[in-house]
């Protein structure tokens, strides 16, 4: 039997004209009461309908997740990202709408200033992201997914690409490699500014520079079989005594693994590889490669929990970065 607006009344002590109060926001109702009947909704499992309101933030129940739309291979990187932030949501009892509009911001204004969503989530960050002045310009809470070059003062959460870099390096480093090379991601979206393929590729640059004493060989790496292979191939044509190999670009990891064999290089014998991104690419390499994995669901549970709390009116810390972890494979024990 559904809950009833007279069983939250009971549970919470409290009449149901103040339970309808509380929904709506029609009337002024004390703080201690108002909790009282949200814990009372809550334990109870009930679902007021679609038009309520809690009376202190009015909200919707809604979050949205501005990101552009990704087509072809790119969109397999993208959607283990959407579909863990859907999950962290439905754990939290939010519904999440996607805003999807090329320019990045006509949706988010729309949905915002429309009262549709309570708060919202930018992914697919880039360095300098319009999306980021128009949230604070709008007073909507907000949680970046990235690392813009300038934040405005909103929340952040983050993969920790410095404690990665320098993760995979001194790996690297501690089985006598010195010269490593770096494979990121595809020059279209290195174009397109993208925080997170700037931040990695830089952070390991230094790393290698600053352990090994010397600049590492990279390149962006194409995510088509011909494409990593011109990639391999020029990145070998940098430095013909690459030993080690960073690759941060979880599409190509498995043909950059590939086409290093088919050149003749061993995996390890003759080159280390060292995956970063999502463990489950590294694993099924053939052979396996070493990961330092960023985890998605890691970063999605951090912007919804994070969001639901500025939604609640609680503070965040500015910037939240989230730690990698290792997982050693043969592909590295040279």
């Amino acid at each position: 039997m559904a809950v009833t607006i007279g069983d939250v009344a009971s549970h919470a002590n409290v009449s149901r004209s103040t339970v309808s109060y509380v929904l709506s926001g029609k009337r002024s109702i004390s703080p201690e009461t108002v909790e009282r009947v949200q814990r009372s909704i809550e334990e109870l499992g009930f679902r007021p309908h679609a038009g309520a309101r809690s009376v202190r933030a009015r909200r919707s129940g809604v979050i949205g997740l501005s990101l552009p739309m990704v087509h072809g291979r790119r969109n397999s990187v993208q959607m283990p990202h959407v579909w863990a932030v859907l999950a962290a949501a439905q754990e939290m009892n939010l519904k999440v709408l996607a805003l999807v509009d090329d320019d990045g911001e006509t949706a988010v204004r729309d949905a915002v200033g429309s009262a549709m969503v309570d708060g919202v989530i930018l992914m697919e960050v880039q360095r300098h992201d319009p999306r980021i002045a128009l949230l604070k310009e709008l007073r909507c809470p907000a949680v970046i997914a990235g690392s813009p070059d300038d934040p405005t003062g909103l929340s952040q959460v983050d993969y920790d690409f410095d404690a990665a870099a320098q993760m995979a390096v001194e790996h690297l480093q501690s089985l006598g490699h010195r010269n490593i090379g770096y494979l990121g991601h595809p020059s279209a979206v290195f174009e397109r500014s993208l925080a997170y393929v700037a931040h990695a590729r830089d952070a390991v640059l230094r790393h290698v520079r600053d352990r090994c004493g010397r600049p590492a060989a990279w390149s962006a790496c194409e995510s088509t079989p011909d494409g990593a292979l011109e990639s391999v191939k020029g990145l070998l044509s940098q430095d013909p005594d690459l030993t080690a190999l960073i690759v941060y670009n979880e599409r190509a990891l498995p043909l950059v693994v590939h086409h290093l064999g088919t050149l003749g290089h061993r995996i390890p014998q003759d080159i280390s590889v060292v995956g970063m991104g999502y463990d489950d690419e590294a694993e099924h390499c053939v052979p396996p490669c070493t990961s330092v994995t960023l985890s998605a669901d890691s970063i999605a549970r951090a912007a919804v929990n994070g969001l639901a709390q500025l939604i609640r009116g609680e503070q965040l810390p500015a910037r939240v970065d989230l730690p990698p972890t290792l997982t050693v494979r043969a592909s590295t024990d040279s």
